[in-house]
This record gives C-alpha cells, structure tokens and sequence, in this order.
C-alpha cells in the first residue's frame, strides 16, 4: 500500500515562524544569496542527526547561503501521518537561530524569481519546457504524470509553446499528485527549479547546490549539470554530500579534528566504512576508494593534498 503524502504537514504551525514561504519574499531571498543549498530528504534526515550541526550552519552562512527546502521534500519528510517528526522541526529551529534564512516553498514558486528578470510568459514557459524536456528521469514522477496527463505532457513537451497563465504551477501540482513511495520526485523537481533557475544572469559560479547522500541523485543531477552548461556556458549547479561538506569544512578550517569529523559522517552511516570518489596528492584523476569512518577522518585531518569529488 502506498503511503499519504501532503505538502501541508499538521504540524507545520510548529515551523512556520522559523521559515520563509511568501513568494515575494522567496524570490528576494533567492535573488539576494549568493548561494542556495537545497536539502533533500536524505541529506536532511542525515544532518537532523548531528549532535552539533553548527559546524554545517557556519559554512552555509560564510559562502553567503541560503536553505531552501522544497514542498516536494516535504512530502517526502512527513510521509506516512502527514506530520514533520520532532528531529525535523528542531533541525529547521536550529538553522533559523543560527541565522541562516530557510524557505519552505512549492517548486512553482521560483516563477516569481525568474519574473524579477523575465517578464514574458511565453518566455517563463520556454524555460521550463527546456528544464523539464532536460532534467526529467526517464521513469520517474514526472514521466509517470505525463503518461496520465497527455494535454499537459503536450503542452510542455511539444514546440508550440503555451501561453496558458497557471502552467507553471499546474505542471508542479500535477506532478507532486503522483507521487507513489520510492520515487525520486523530490530531487527530479529540484533539478528542474535549477534547470530553471539558472536562466537568471549570475556573477558567481556554482550557486544552486544540492545537498544531499544519495548517489542516484547525483547521477540526476549530473545530467543537468551537463545540459545547462551545454547551452549556456554557465557553471551554476553543483551538488554536495555529506562527506565532501566535511572535505569542504576542514579546508576553510570551520572543523579541525577527526572528531568532529566523525560526529557528521556517523550520524549518517549505519556501517564503519564509507565510499568515497577522491583523489590523493599526486593522482591525476578521482577514483572511488572505500575507507574506514576513523581512517577517512583522520585523513581528512591530516591530509592535505586529498581533494573529495562526492
């Protein structure tokens, strides 16, 4: 039997002070970072864990970061009874005392961000029309909805482009309808809303990352990566794990020691080794190696010439 699934969980009143979720307000803040992490469900539901997380909280906050959790993750988060488990709720609590600005929005809320810069809706529909043709998976959500809505699937996906105003939100509201447990709806969106995103001109590199631990969701983004720089010479989507948070930290010296090291990554792993696609001082390329937790820690530490892909 299928789970339920809502984009409004019961409980939301008990984070709704702590985030952003008018438009208005979003879009500003989208536009005004210089960067935007997207958690997605495992990534949260891995970080939530950390005994302290301030060491994470204080990277986003130095690259001029922002959180932005989308409704699909949502659904995800608070499947089964419709509500946001106690771990989710302080997490969220923790970031926004921290002073990290955290946005809880619908996917077709980054509309707005694009209608700071692009006024014509012909043109708002090309974007997502690409992103969508781009970043969708093969047999994901959005393929699943398409086959159960030929009229939307033809009014994205075909050359004429459609003038008709709530489109936007009729694609993202059609999609998150289908979802079925085992999915990969949520990150399949958020590649989309960067596809879309990347539109907006940019002065940095690599804005619009993804945080996240699985590694399906890299190879979907992956392909997104790609494709926007194929067509637009822009590196502005990354994704980040866990693990390369920690290479990232280390090297800004926000954390020091192979504890603190440990305290992230276990809070994540259930088993006492981890992969991880690196490269060693004097390699010439990443490969995948397999580490204890404790060796790779150490080595974080103490290794300077280790450079972390994923």
């Amino acid at each position: 039997m299928d789970k339920n699934y809502c984009v409004v969980p019961v409980n939301f009143t008990e984070i709704e002070s702590y985030v952003i979720v008018k438009q208005e307000e979003a879009a500003e803040a989208i536009m005004q970072a210089e960067k935007c992490f997207f958690y997605d469900t495992c990534a949260l539901r891995n970080h939530m864990n950390i005994a302290n997380p301030n060491p994470i909280f204080e990277y986003i906050k130095r690259v001029g970061g922002i959180i932005v959790i989308t409704r699909g993750i949502i659904m995800e988060l608070c499947s089964g009874d419709n509500r946001l488990w106690e771990q989710h709720v302080n997490y969220i609590k923790k970031m926004r005392q921290y002073g990290l600005r955290v946005l809880v929005i619908y996917e077709e809320d980054m509309k707005k961000a694009l209608e700071i810069c692009f006024t014509g809706i012909t043109e708002i529909h090309t974007m997502l029309s690409f992103a969508v043709k781009n970043a969708k998976s093969k047999e994901g959500a959005v393929e699943r909805t398409f086959e159960r809505n030929p009229s939307l699937k033809q009014a994205l996906l075909t050359n004429t482009i459609s003038k008709e105003s709530s489109l936007v939100k009729r694609f993202f509201q059609e999609v998150r309808n289908n979802k079925v447990s085992g999915d990969n709806l949520g990150e399949e969106l958020i590649a989309i809303c960067m596809h879309m995103l990347s539109n907006i001109p940019e002065f940095s590199s690599h804005k619009y990352i993804l945080l996240t631990d699985d590694r399906g969701a890299i190879t979907l983004l992956g392909k997104t990566i790609r494709d926007v720089f194929r067509y637009t010479g822009k590196r502005s989507i990354t994704g980040i794990t866990t693990t390369k948070l920690c290479w990232l930290m280390v090297k800004d010296e926000i954390i020091t020691t192979k504890d603190q090291v440990l305290e992230i990554l276990e809070a994540g792993n259930t088993g006492r080794s981890i992969k991880v696609l690196c490269s060693e001082k004097y390699e010439l390329e990443p490969s995948e190696k397999t580490f204890r937790l404790s060796e790779f820690a150490e080595k974080l530490i103490s290794d300077r010439g280790l450079k972390v892909y994923v």
